[in-house]
């Protein structure tokens, strides 16, 4: 059976791409935040936070979060993605859920501030402390990255346990591959299948490419 692209062993997820990432920074909006972490039609996403002008201490937080995506995206104020970067700090500074995400995903790719690995990978983990299922997803992809097989489909699970529909399509796809698991292709079908129930675009592309290769008749 013939392998789609996304699912070879050459691939390589988004956050092994840094040239690329760090060259198409300055076109991404907060879209881009939502893309990174998994958001899909599902249940993942980065929304606005509280009121759009409130600056009440009680949520002074969100108002600095919130600012912080108008200037990455240029909505209501100029793009200026130090500027966004240094605002979401410090809303993270109060342990603000959707910023503290936001942190990893802003040193991951070097927008606003020098990209620096480590201190991403912290930022998802206090994250993940937090329970958001979308920084163990980017944990997963990280480690992914580095062919730490065994740490992704760890964090991927946990994503997954929390119903990060993303997730389910990567766990397919290290038993696709048999990377740290057996293969096991009924099982990745299995994965690929609730991920496109889920409305993954990608795990759809996939069962697409699989169904024409399996259904065309022999010559």
């Amino acid at each position: 059976m013939p392998t789609p692209a996304c699912l070879r062993a050459s691939d390589c997820c988004v956050t092994g791409k840094a040239d690329t990432l760090k060259n198409a920074a300055a076109k991404r909006s907060s879209n881009a935040l939502q893309s990174r972490h998994g958001a899909d039609a599902s249940n993942n996403s980065l929304p606005r936070s509280g009121p759009r002008g409130s600056r009440h201490r009680w949520n002074y937080p969100s108002y600095l979060y919130n600012r912080s995506l108008e200037s990455l995206d240029g909505q209501g104020a100029p793009e200026d993605a130090q500027k966004s970067f240094l605002l979401n700090a410090r809303a993270a500074e109060s342990g603000m859920r959707d910023a503290v995400l936001a942190m990893g995903w802003f040193y991951l790719n070097g927008v606003g501030v020098e990209r620096n690995v480590e201190y991403a990978r912290r930022w998802y983990r206090k994250s993940a402390r937090q329970g958001d299922p979308r920084a163990m997803f980017s944990l997963g992809q990280m480690a992914y990255d580095e062919r730490d097989y065994a740490d992704a489909l760890v964090w991927f699970r946990r994503a997954a346990g929390k119903g990060h529909a993303k997730s389910f399509f990567w766990i397919g796809k290290l038993f696709w591959r048999g990377y740290d698991v057996p293969v096991d292709r009924k099982r990745a079908m299995a994965l690929f299948q609730r991920a496109a129930v889920e409305k993954v675009p990608t795990a759809q592309r996939v069962l697409r490419f699989l169904s024409r290769n399996t259904t065309r008749p022999k010559r």
